[in-house]
This record gives C-alpha cells, structure tokens and sequence, in this order.
C-alpha cells in the first residue's frame, strides 16, 4: 500500500474514495475569510457564515459515507468575528456547524481544546486574546476508534513554517491527535484539505519508527502550489488528478433557543454579571432571560456579562450566537481548565452605540518581555520613513536628524521633513514608554483635587467619589487636566530651541528606510498575511507615525465641547455655522458621546476655539503630537490577557471576572 494524493477539488476527491474504508480523518480546512488561495469555488469566501458552514456540512456527509462504521474524524476549525472592528460578534462557526453536522447524522464524542503557549499577540483592548482553537471529535457511532481515556485540553505550540499561504496547524498536534485513536497496520488516514501535507508527514514519520504503526495516508488538495510540498515533506510518489464534480449545499437555517426551556432573569449586579450554571438546562434558561425587559432595565446599557456552564452540551456552544438577536454581542468564549477538562464561560455585552461596555482590562494585564534592553545607538535613524496621520491629508516624511535621545539611546527629540517641503521638530515617544504616556492624563477634581478614574460615565451620575461635587454641570466644574511633567519639558525644550544651531541639511535626500526583511509573505495579499507579526513585520517594516499625543476617550472630548458650548449659550448648528462649508458634516460629530462621535484633528482646533470663544487648556492637549515608533513589540503596559484559564478555584475565578467590570 502507498500514500496517494488526490490532486483536485475536496468533494471529487472525496467521491472517489471507496465507501467505509477509512480509519480516520484529519483536518484543518480554511477558515471562513482569513484566506484567499485564488481560484474559483474554494472554501471560506462564500459570502455568508450560512453558506460556509452549509457547504462544509455537504463535504462532510460525504466525508461521512467514506469513514468506516468505527471511524473518527479530527476536525480543527478556526473562528471568526462578524466583523473586524468595533464592538464585534464572535461567530461561534466550530460549534454550529457541528450542531448542524449532528442534525446529519454525525456523533460528536468530544471537542479537545488546543491551546497555543506561543499564540499570536493582540493589541486589543476590550476583548480577550484568542489563545486557543477546538478540535472536533465526530464519528459515525458511539462505539469507535476515539481513545477516550485521555484528557480534552492539549497545549501545544504554533509550529513555524517555510511556506507561505499554509495554515497553522503543527506535526504535533496531529501526532497527539493520531496517538489518541486505536489505529491498526494497514488503516488509512485521510486530510480532505491536506495543504502543505503535514497529517502525511507524520503519518510517514509513524511508519519510520524504531517500533513503527504501518498506517498510510490519502491527502486530497486542489491547489497546485502545495503538491510539490507534499510530495517531497511526505515522499509521496503517487498523484492522481480528480476532475470536479458538481454537488448540491444549500446554506444552514439557523435556530433559536427552544421556548419550552423557560426563563430566568439573574439580577444581581447592575454593572454586569457572573453566573456559572451547572447544567444546560439551567444556562439556557439563564440565556433566555437576557432578551426580557426587566433584565435589559435592571442593568446599565454598559453592563458586561459572564455566563459559564459546567456540564456543557453542544446546544449550549450553539444557541450562545443567538444572543445576536436579542441585542447582545459575544465578544469572548472564554475556556476554563482544570485537570485536563474543561468549561465555557461567555463574555458578552450590549449591542448598541451608545456606549461601550465596561473593560478595564489593565486590571489583569500580566508583565511581558520588555524591549529596554535593545542597543538603540546601533540604530541609524536618519532617512527612515513617517507618517502623518494628524492632517486630512495624510502625508510622509523622513527623520533627518535626531537632536536628543533618551537614556536608552533611542530619539526623544527629531526633526523631520515632509514631502510637501515642510520641515518639523518633533516630541518621539520611547518604545519602552510609549503606551503609558499616551494614557498618561490625570482628570482631578475641580474643587479637591482628587484624581479622577473614572473622569465622566455618559450614562450614570458624575459626582467626585473624594468630596461629592457635582462635575460637568457648568465651566467651574469642568474637571482639571494634569499633563506628564516629563512631558512638559520635553515640549518646553521643543518651543524655545533656536534652530540657527542645528546645522540643519535638509536638501539632502536619504534613502527610505523601513527596515524591511523579504519574506515568504512578500507577494501576498493582506488577507494572506494571517495573524502572525514577522508577516506584518517583514512587509510593512518599521517606521514612525506621526498622531496625537494622548489617548482620551472620545466622550470625554465631547463632554468638554458641549459644557463650553453651553457656557457660550451656543447651539451645535450656530457652531457649525462659524466653519466653512466643508465642514457641515463633520463638526456635529465632534459633540457626539456615542459610538458616531469623533475627534477634530490638530489643524481643526483653533477654528473652533475660535467657533466656542474659549481658551481652555483641553485644545492645547489636543494639538499635542508625537512621532510613535510601529513596530511589532509587546504591550509596556504588560500582556493582553488570554482566553484560556487555569488553575483558579471558582471563587478566585469570579474575582478575577469582577475585576473587569466593578467601579
């Protein structure tokens, strides 16, 4: 018996296989809109996750009809987000399409947990970081090859590869994955979506231990790029090619929790909830109760909500995306280990565009690697490139003299000369500090002092939590903005430095400089970079841009325009007024505290200083600028905390949720 590759379209090679002559399956296919590998009718473009999950259910009832009686399928699938930016709903797409797959016939045996120790980092901020993927057990009967005496949570790490366009999915979880099926000389091992050919690979590297499993493998692949890597990865000789064949998918309708489960209102907490059931029974109920009245009015519209259950079933992981209707968004599925088992948790929230929710995630933030010990004076900073994202017009310069570095010997102070022949001195923020200076403001309170955490709540009330004082009411209660000092003196430096000195050259032209690397991602479009940094890295290079200073909450902002707006017994239309015409419908946005709202940019602010008739210090925090260094490094302020947990009892577990969302 040899290995053969199918080359050709899944379903052809599929429907060439002989009926009940497989002993298991293993897949990673692609995932819904992470990746375009360029030819017609391939899987994960379809416009719809209906669509997706409704042509892959058609491929695996096909799949099914090849698995002998005692087969098993691995089935690893990635989620996705509806969409890419904002307050975003995760999609559930592993869990229903096995819903959806069991409704033909399939048995789920169990869903292992793979957690990545290396996962990619994140930058977001009011999420978790995604850290780990499902792998779906699925057989044709409950009496079948699947070992069950192992544990469902595996930890294994990203496994690096040379090729471009592949899939994260390494030998050793495939190894794992095959060790935990009862496998037998002469048994076959099928990957329907086989790309660089790593299920053959190990299948191979089995036959060639000192105590070998003589299994073999069938990888079917349509896309001719990965055929000559499998072959020589996995020493296959034999290829045939498969014509395509038509089949008949239809997209999957999709189901609502079951009206006869009943009800049940949790209504402990107006700023959110924690509420771990113990049964499905009990977490549905919990689930239908959130589309009441009485629930949507005892909580804030920031509320943020975690609901878990122990002893979960599929229709628990299913009916969750339902949320959506009921106007929430799941933002996480948190996964919670202990002793090699494990339980969902779900985090999720309002979908509205009020106001975000309440994620302080700066509570839980674990230290990470710290970039304080690179030699920056190896670094020539000179004729590398800028961005100014700070004007409409965006627009790119080159650093062509640093005047002034930190300790660490990295530019604090550079001047920079665009291309519409504007030359500039610039304030650079030190990578090893530049997240925290962003956020560095202090609000204090107008009449004691106290610094503020928590300077406005666009829908509670806004009192001093140290002397009582009623803030936002009027001018005088207007709360004080402190500034780093450190700061201060770099942009008093900036402002007083008499430029006759500087000896400055700035007809000289320096090659562009973005510390670019080639890379297997060179050619691809951004879609195929996938998640891994070294791509956006290598592709993009290294730079500086050009924004504003500080990071302020956009509500904030609009708080302090409308209070001075109001001082001066303005209307938003008689500001509008006061802009040229080109500004109709931007000036309106800069009042808004909601999701629509936005903030002027620098050249903005003195036409409406001038528009407000004031002078209050916000404008000059506003126009504040900063070249930032962009680059792929870890978070200063310390690691985005993960999906996956462990080693917590259920009391430290619910404080450590709390944390996120209390006052």
């Amino acid at each position: 018996m040899d290995d053969l590759i199918l080359y050709g379209d899944v379903y052809a090679g599929l429907n060439k296989l002989e009926n009940n002559s497989v002993a298991l399956a293993i897949t990673s296919p692609p995932y819904w809109k992470q990746r375009d590998y360029g030819f017609e009718g391939q899987i994960g473009q379809e416009s719809s996750v209906e669509e997706y999950i409704g042509k892959l259910v058609a491929i695996f009832d096909e799949l099914k009809e090849k698995l002998r009686e005692d087969g098993v399928f691995f089935l690893n699938i990635g989620d996705k987000y509806l969409n890419k930016y904002g307050k975003s709903h995760l999609l559930q797409i592993p869990y229903r399409l096995a819903y959806h797959m069991i409704k033909n016939g399939w048995h789920l045996v169990d869903i292992i947990i793979w957690y990545k120790p290396n996962h990619m980092p994140a930058s977001t901020d009011d999420r978790f970081v995604n850290t780990y993927e499902p792998v779906l057990v699925l057989a044709k009967n409950d009496d079948n090859v699947y070992r069950k005496n192992f544990g469902n949570v595996l930890k294994i790490p990203l496994q690096r590869t040379p090729w471009k366009h592949t899939a994260v999915f390494p030998e050793r979880l495939v190894l794992e994955l095959l060790n935990r099926a009862n496998l037998k000389d002469g048994d076959l091992v099928l990957d329907p979506f086989a790309g660089t050919g790593t299920v053959a690979t190990v299948v191979k590297n089995l036959r060639n231990q000192k105590h070998p499993i003589n299994v073999y493998s069938i990888m079917i692949e349509k896309n001719n790029d990965f055929i000559d890597i499998i072959k020589k990865r996995a020493n296959i000789k034999q290829v045939e090619k498969v014509n395509d064949i038509n089949y008949e998918w239809k997209p999957v309708i999709e189901e609502k929790i079951p009206k006869e489960i009943g009800s049940k209102e949790i209504l402990k907490d107006r700023y959110g909830e924690v509420f771990i059931a113990d049964t499905s029974k009990e977490f549905l109920s919990a689930l239908n109760g959130i589309a009441s009245y009485k629930f949507k009015t005892f909580h804030r519209e920031d509320a943020l909500y975690f609901f878990g259950v122990k002893q979960w079933t599929i229709s628990d992981l299913y009916y969750i995306n339902s949320i959506l209707y009921q106007g929430y968004v799941l933002r996480n599925m948190l996964v919670v280990s202990n002793e090699n088992n494990w339980y969902p948790i779900f985090m999720f929230a309002r979908n509205n565009t009020k106001v975000n929710y309440r994620f302080y995630i700066d509570r839980i933030r674990t230290k990470s690697f710290s970039d304080e010990n690179i030699n920056w004076l190896k670094w020539n900073f000179e004729g590398m490139k800028v961005n100014d994202i700070t004007v409409k017009n965006v627009r790119e310069g080159k650093m062509i003299k640093v005047l002034e570095r930190y300790q660490n010997a990295f530019p604090k102070i550079a001047i920079v000369k665009w291309n519409d022949g504007d030359i500039s001195t610039e304030l650079v923020l030190n990578p090893n500090e530049d997240e925290i200076i962003m956020e560095g403001l202090k609000f204090l309170c107008p009449r004691c002092g106290a610094v503020l955490e928590n300077p406005y709540d666009p829908i509670g009330e806004n009192k001093c939590p140290n002397c009582g004082t009623s803030l936002w009411t009027d001018v005088n209660t207007l709360p004080k903005i402190k500034e780093p000092e450190e700061i201060l003196q770099i942009v008093k430096k900036i402002k007083n430095m008499n430029y006759d000195t500087l000896e400055l050259t700035p007809e000289l032209e320096f090659e562009e400089k973005q510390n670019k690397t080639k890379s297997k991602f060179s050619n691809l479009d951004r879609i195929n970079w996938g998640a891994s940094p070294g791509a956006r890295k290598s592709i993009l290079g290294e730079y500086f841009t050009k924004m504003r200073l500080y990071k302020i909450d956009q509500p904030i902002i609009a708080q302090y325009f409308t209070v001075l707006r109001k001082h001066k017994d303005l209307s938003i239309q008689e500001i509008i007024e006061r802009f040229p015409e080109s500004y109709k419908h931007t000036v309106g946005h800069w009042f808004r505290r909601d999701f629509g709202g936005s903030i002027p940019l620098p050249e903005d602010l003195e036409l409406l200083k001038q528009s407000l008739e004031t002078n209050h210090y916000l404008f000059s925090i506003l126009g504040r600028t900063a070249l930032k260094f962009q680059t792929v490094k870890p978070s200063v302020k310390g690691k985005n905390p993960g999906d996956f947990i462990e080693g917590l009892t259920e009391s430290e577990l619910i404080s450590y949720i709390r944390k996120l969302y209390m006052p």
